[in-house]
């Protein structure tokens, strides 16, 4: 029988305790501890042992602090591990801890490279990718930047499936950045973009997430309609809502909601149009997919328009 994953994590941290013991005795450079801790509490943490992880990283980032102090440079991707790895297991009740890691650790992202130590480009990449996603979900947007900007550094021309779909996943990173830091124009085209890269995937039958498509439809349809672009906006939602029926077909939709909820947002705007009987197609298609009174306001609406007449 092979041994399982959690069997090889316990070899791991058995050599990984017995390297910095002999650290300990013999007397190992500063460099040797840290990558000796950064490397245990990676384990530690896929072993779910966080308060240790976190204990190994916070005696690395102390290394790497007294070396600096010393004037001496630490590998970039030294750095960035440690600090990376210690946001990752920061609770999510405390937002602060998580961004400053995050933070400090792009601070040295230009000086990575693959002479860095830990360099892995899809390991780099999927990094920046995670770090970017916590960051816009965190609300600091513009703290995403710099990972993003490593992402366009290491994957534009690449023409493999899966840095396609890592592409167009941070274009959608990018896109939801910009928007967020009200740079519309300039989320438009990303999203732009996202659509074309997105399209091309689909086509082939590459693209590995469907959402990864419908989620610039529906980016860039709330935009349109922001700024008016109503025609713009139709035709996105109607993209979105075509891609989620056919999940929904194939059984591969998991929120139903999302779709209940795109029909009623295009019925609501076909409403303040006043186009009644456009928007009921809608309103009955969402009464089917959520059954919460769609068919009621409609006859509330229509009423009050002979009222108004």
């Amino acid at each position: 029988m092979s041994p399982s994953f959690d069997d090889h994590l316990e070899v791991a941290l058995e050599d990984y305790n017995d390297k910095i013991s002999k650290l300990e005795a013999s007397g190992g450079t500063p460099e040797e501890f840290l990558d000796a801790l950064v490397n245990r509490g990676s384990i530690l943490s896929m072993m779910e042992y966080y308060v240790s992880a976190i204990s190994d990283l916070d005696d690395a980032i102390g290394i790497i602090a007294e070396l600096e102090n010393e004037g001496k440079e630490v590998d970039p991707g030294s750095f960035i591990k440690a600090y990376v790895s210690r946001g990752e297991l920061m609770s999510t009740e405390n937002t602060n801890l998580i961004v400053e890691d995050y933070v400090t650790a792009a601070s040295r992202l230009k000086k990575l490279n693959k002479n860095s130590k830990y360099f892995d480009e899809r390991k780099i990449v999927m990094m920046c990718m995670n770090c970017s996603e916590d960051l816009v979900d965190c609300g600091f947007p513009g703290e995403a930047v710099p990972f993003i900007e490593k992402l366009y550094e290491i994957l534009p021309g690449k023409t493999d499936n899966w840095s396609l779909n890592r592409y167009l996943e941070t274009l959608n990173l990018d896109g939801q950045a910009m928007n967020d830091l009200s740079n519309q124009d300039q989320a438009l085209e990303i999203f732009t973009q996202a659509i074309e890269i997105g399209a091309g995937l689909f086509d082939k039958g590459a693209l590995e997430d469907t959402m990864s498509i419908i989620f610039p439809f529906i980016s860039r349809g709330d935009i349109a309609q922001q700024k008016g672009l109503l025609e713009q906006y139709f035709l996105d939602r109607k993209a979105a809502i075509s891609l989620l029926e056919s999940l929904l077909e194939m059984n591969r939709l998991e929120d139903v909601q999302i779709l209940a909820g795109l029909h009623q947002d295009v019925a609501n705007t076909y409403l303040t149009l006043n186009k009644v009987k456009e928007a009921e197609e809608h309103l009955m298609r969402e009464v089917m997919l959520n059954m919460d009174g769609a068919e009621e306001y409609i006859r509330e609406y229509a009423d009050r328009e002979k009222l108004n007449k």
